[in-house]
């Protein structure tokens, strides 16, 4: 969620992205990288009871700083969610249990970082730029 990589090639994409979107496009939360990760990958899925998980995602990236416990928190606070509901929704036992299935289909699928994608059934770790990606997936589409 953090990944800054990740970041960057999302604010690239910013224009184009329904295109991208409406081709199948699915967050899966992964953090790898600090326990601030797993802050910010906890409540991003807790955004989704709030139906802000989006605007949440988005703001998160736009941030030009380490992402932290505190600036999860402005984030959120600054996207309309209710702060406090958001930290109890982290402690939900299904939260976790979101993250670990993610970690281990992640497993299953050898893919160590973010950001990752499975386009069809080949898997592409890394960014990639816009051009790439929509060949991919016409590639895929084609191939069915």
């Amino acid at each position: 969620m953090t990944a800054p990589i990740a970041g960057k090639l999302r604010r690239s994409w910013r224009k184009p992205w329904p295109t991208i979107r409406s081709s199948g496009f699915v967050y899966k939360e992964f953090p790898i990288l600090s326990t601030d990760s797993v802050f910010a990958s906890k409540a991003a899925l807790a955004a989704v009871r709030q139906g802000k998980y989006m605007a949440f995602h988005k703001a998160l990236y736009a941030v030009k700083t380490r992402v932290t416990e505190a600036v999860v928190l402005k984030v959120a606070a600054d996207v309309g969610l209710d702060v406090a509901k958001m930290k109890a929704d982290m402690q939900r036992p299904d939260i976790q249990a979101s993250i670990d299935r993610n970690t281990q289909l992640a497993q299953a699928l050898k893919i160590s970082g973010t950001p990752s994608f499975v386009i069809g059934e080949q898997i592409f770790p890394g960014a990639t730029d816009l051009a790439t990606m929509k060949k991919l997936i016409e590639q895929a589409r084609n191939s069915k």
